[in-house]
């Protein structure tokens, strides 16, 4: 990095889960520090995504603050209403009408959208705006969005607790662990949560294991802050179909945009000098397509 104030990390642009943990790191900077600017810098083989902070430590502060946040699947008048309705349960005074309710709470805590409060104020629903077969979602069945970004958060908080280079923070890896909340209603928090696969290096099929992660609660490392960054950085930061069936492209940038500017650059919306376009597909994990995982990018072209 040059002389000015931010920080930078470490990032394999090919690896489309590490591009859009990277978009994720500039749209939290965004809402702390509205107008902040980021971009990709190449060096040979290597490359890092720079932040223009107004602190030295702001990646620090950046990653306090979403360790300290919390994350929701329903919204504060919800969460009182769901509250109120699970004691009504446990007095077995619940209606037909009331029960319904009560588990569409539920659902909607495990699979709807997801809200990042204080000091963010950010809604997360990608998921629900795009039709399958053009859309980065990548999990199905049995996985629910709020538990795998609470594991992510929770196993990112204890690496920062222990003392994480921060400049590798997106190949930090780990298992996926059972977050508080749920592990309260499971009596314990040993049981492994499987990612959502957004980072190209977690990419297994079922049928060379021999059977389902999913299923099986097999423990296989996870990359956390890849993770929950790049479910952040989706809501702004688009993919856009490829002609391939089952393939996205994203244009990454070489100069200083701010987050605004940036997405619409990497939905090739806007052409930039000095930006390089690259395509990957998204992967079956299963003969049933239920569950996906981003695999790794090539480059299509440059603009000089």
């Amino acid at each position: 990095m040059s002389n000015q104030l931010g920080f930078a990390v470490n990032v394999d642009i090919l690896n489309p889960g590490q591009f859009f943990a990277c978009c994720g790191l500039l749209e939290l900077a965004h809402r702390l520090w509205p107008g902040i600017e980021g971009h990709f810098e190449a060096r040979g083989s290597q490359a890092s995504f720079i932040v223009q902070a107004p602190t030295s430590d702001g990646l620090k502060c950046l990653l306090d603050h979403l360790c300290r946040c919390d994350i929701s699947g329903l919204t504060e008048e919800e969460q009182q209403e769901r509250r109120q309705l699970e004691e009504r349960k446990r007095q077995n005074r619940l209606s037909d009408t009331e029960e319904e309710r009560r588990k569409e709470l539920g659902r909607q805590a495990r699979e709807g959208k997801l809200y990042l409060k204080d000091p963010f104020h950010l809604t997360l629903d990608w998921w629900q705006t795009e039709s399958e077969d053009v859309s980065p979602k990548t999990w199905a069945g049995r996985q629910e969005i709020h538990k795998i970004a609470r594991a992510a958060q929770e196993a990112l908080c204890e690496a920062l607790c222990n003392n994480l280079n921060l400049s590798n923070l997106l190949d930090y890896g780990c298992v996926l662990r059972t977050p508080s909340e749920y592990a309260q209603e499971t009596r314990g928090t040993a049981k492994p949560v499987e990612p959502f696969c957004f980072d190209a290096r977690r990419y297994v099929h079922a049928l060379k294991v021999g059977f389902s992660l999913d299923l099986q609660d097999a423990e296989i490392v996870a990359y956390p802050a890849v993770e929950l960054l790049a479910l952040i950085g989706l809501q702004r930061f688009r993919p856009v179909p490829s002609s391939e069936r089952w393939s996205l492209e994203y244009t990454a940038w070489f100069q200083p945009l701010s987050a605004v500017v940036a997405a619409a650059v990497v939905s090739g919306a806007i052409p930039l000098a000095q930006s390089k376009k690259y395509r990957f597909r998204l992967l079956f994990r299963d003969d049933q397509k239920r569950y996906k995982a981003f695999g790794r990018a090539s480059k299509i072209y440059s603009i000089q």
